[in-house]
């Protein structure tokens, strides 16, 4: 491909992406992660990495598995949090993260970028592309720090700069070779362990999570028994959904891109309630869930969740 036209279409296509809403836009090569392999290898050591089963390692090491002939990689950060949007900030409320305040991101950031391989498209035919929003097995934060948009904190969590970590990030790949950013290439969390620090069950260490202790993996992405520190926390925190410590502690959180409240709307009755009144049924539950990502909790998942919290009431 002509260098001039590369570059060309390259910033059509972040220009495009931009005017889908994401704030920030960076382009990386597909080349396999060969130098996070043994740290890939080491985390599905843990026992805790059982409790994710649809993460496949071998594929997540190499985008062309996503993508047979994947060459670039389109990556956006999208900001979520809005700064009125505080869990636990009602009087009495269970807290749920931020990321779970509005409707399912999926819905939201993967037909903004299926719009944007169309018209790439259109302009490029016989462009194949595939777009990922966390649910294809790719290592998106690492594929971001490559692209330029930040780096992965000592939370595992990407901070893009002064915009923060507040953002989902969404994935266009391409098998169509294009200049590629400058990566990120130092982190800037420096000697700070206030995310470590602020863990409440010790699932962190630095630049590693362990899931067997998260708070969100018996909350959000499994149904399994917890552990001991786990289940101190919920009753402890009031983490129901999630857990955003690590993120809320962040100094590069203090004047973070903010998500638009248009978007994202204005919180549920699960958001403000009184944790007293969070046991209902299984219609009212699906009802307030409805196109939201809370809506992979079952409902069984979501009452045990409240024993752990509250007792048996």
């Amino acid at each position: 491909m002509d260098p001039t036209a590369a570059e060309s279409f390259k910033r059509w296509l972040a220009q495009a992406a931009l005017a889908q809403g994401f704030a920030r836009v960076g382009f990386a090569s597909c080349e396999p992660f060969h130098g996070e392999r043994a740290h890939l290898e080491a985390w599905f050591a843990q026992e805790g990495a059982g409790l994710l089963p649809y993460l496949n390692p071998a594929a997540m090491l190499d985008p062309a598995q996503v993508l047979p002939g994947a060459a670039t990689a389109l990556v956006g950060f999208f900001p979520y949090a809005r700064p009125e949007a505080v869990p636990g900030a009602a009087a009495g409320a269970l807290k749920l993260s931020r990321y779970l305040w509005g409707p399912d991101y999926h819905r939201i950031l993967k037909p903004r970028l299926r719009a944007v391989l169309a018209q790439a498209q259109e302009r490029w035919p016989g462009l194949a592309g595939r777009v990922c929003v966390d649910t294809a097995p790719l290592l998106e934060r690492q594929l971001a720090a490559r692209a330029g948009l930040g780096w992965q904190g000592k939370h595992t969590l990407l901070i893009a700069g002064k915009g923060g970590s507040w953002g989902f990030l969404g994935v266009l790949l391409l098998d169509l070779a294009l200049p590629a950013d400058p990566p990120a290439r130092v982190d800037h969390c420096g000697t700070c362990t206030r995310c470590l620090d602020a863990c409440p069950t010790g699932a962190l260490a630095p630049f590693r999570l362990d899931p067997g202790l998260c708070l969100t993996t018996y909350t959000v992405e499994t149904e399994a028994e917890p552990p001991a520190p786990v289940l101190r926390a919920l009753a402890g925190t009031g983490w129901a959904a999630g857990c955003d410590r690590c993120q809320e502690v962040c100094p590069w959180n203090r004047a973070p891109l903010w998500g638009d409240p248009g978007l994202w709307g204005g919180a549920s009755p699960l958001h403000t309630q009184p944790r007293t009144l969070a046991r209902m049924g299984v219609g009212r539950w699906q009802s307030l869930t409805r196109a939201t990502a809370l809506r992979r909790v079952r409902h069984r998942h979501w009452l045990a969740t409240l024993v752990r919290i509250l007792g048996s009431f």
